[in-house]
């Protein structure tokens, strides 16, 4: 982990919490960080179990040029995210797999931005469409089911969906699609929520 000790780990009964330390909320990785059997890896990886983070801020700094670029890819089950914020491009945080809580977040991308095959329940929090390049489109979510059998979705409840400045201010004509059919049982739910009239009508 960075020598700035941007953040601390610490155990709590079975769960692992990643919380702010100070008032730099950009996380950075300088290697691989082992806590238990929970790790985060420095591409942001996070697998084990009972992971926590709360009040932190995960950056690709990649940029839209370089396509897919990941925040975020949590494989971790039972795992938590409270008043994080995710910033990227395309493909910022992956709900890779197992069972997985976000609440109060930020999430930033553009293409497919929130996607993966996790049982997955986003609580209370923002979803900003970026402004994509040219000839790319938005679609906020590509959710990966592959069998009817697997209890695997998003679902989206009490959440706000409206651009980001870029988007909203931008000389664009993109209208964001809530998501697309990225496999063949494709599963997402979007209830209880305001969806900003910048987003496609078609859904």
């Amino acid at each position: 982990m960075s020598a700035r000790k941007w953040a601390i780990f610490e155990r709590i009964s079975t769960r692992r919490l990643l919380q702010q330390q100070d008032d730099d909320q950009l996380l950075e990785y300088d290697d691989q960080i082992l806590v238990s059997d929970v790790i985060v890896n420095q591409d942001g990886t996070v697998v084990g179990q009972g992971f926590v983070a709360v009040n932190i801020t995960f950056e690709n700094t990649a940029g839209p040029i370089n396509h897919q670029a990941v925040a975020v890819r949590n494989g971790a089950d039972l795992s938590t995210f409270y008043s994080c914020s995710f910033h990227g491009y395309q493909d910022t945080l992956c709900v890779h797999s197992l069972r997985q809580f976000y609440r109060e977040c930020d999430i930033y991308g553009t293409i497919e931005f929130i996607f993966g095959n996790a049982a997955a329940v986003f609580q209370n929090s923002n979803i900003y469409p970026k402004l994509p390049l040219q000839n790319q489109f938005n679609a906020i979510t590509a959710q990966g089911r592959t069998d009817p059998n697997q209890n695997t979705g998003i679902s989206i409840q009490n959440c706000t969906v409206k651009p980001a400045d870029d988007l909203k201010f931008g000389n664009s004509s993109t209208e964001p699609y809530l998501g697309r059919p990225w496999k063949e049982y494709s599963r997402t739910v979007y209830a209880q929520s305001f969806i900003d009239g910048y987003v496609n009508p078609l859904g």
